[in-house]
């Protein structure tokens, strides 16, 4: 067991949640600042125009308001962002064929690729990642994830019953 592993052992739950959080967080800030955000740079994307492309890719054309709601952007800013991502030629705007008043923002192919390749990136740091774990860290790196899942659905869960 590592230094902190032992350290921590011995904490609450309350004190092990605390450490973990900002152990997660601090980690994933600094790797990001290191990888990720050099690699959008040289696509010249944000991270937030970064993650309306993820969004796009994962639910398919959607109004701006449904944008704003699921980035939880003011519609302002999830217009300007979709603004940004048509300015690269990665997003396009389609009038919706029964309601007109209606506007989908959807990836264009220059998005469609592009968001590939983010989620590339992505796999592939993470598989570097995961190629240091031990056999041990792996397994356990599953329990946490089934674990997360667990509780990402009971949040969801309550949510829809609340």
């Amino acid at each position: 067991m590592d230094q902190t592993a032992a350290a921590t052992a011995g904490g609450t739950r309350e004190q092990l949640l605390a450490e973990a959080l900002e152990g997660l967080d601090a980690m994933v800030c600094r790797h990001w600042r290191q990888g990720a955000a050099a690699h959008l740079e040289r696509r010249d994307l944000s991270s937030a125009q970064l993650h309306l492309l993820m969004v796009l890719q994962e639910l398919g054309p959607q109004t701006v308001g449904q944008l704003a709601e699921r980035l939880r952007v003011s519609l302002p800013s999830a217009s300007l962002m979709v603004d940004r991502l048509e300015d690269h030629g990665l997003a396009a705007r389609d009038r919706d064929a029964h309601d007109r008043r209606l506007v989908h923002v959807r990836l264009s192919e220059k998005g469609v690729v592009a968001a590939r390749d983010a989620a590339g990136f992505r796999r592939e740091v993470a598989g570097r990642v995961l190629s240091h774990f031990r056999r041990e860290e792996l397994v356990a790196l599953l329990a946490v994830l089934d674990a997360t899942e667990r509780a990402l659905a009971a949040l969801a869960a309550e949510k829809e019953a609340g």
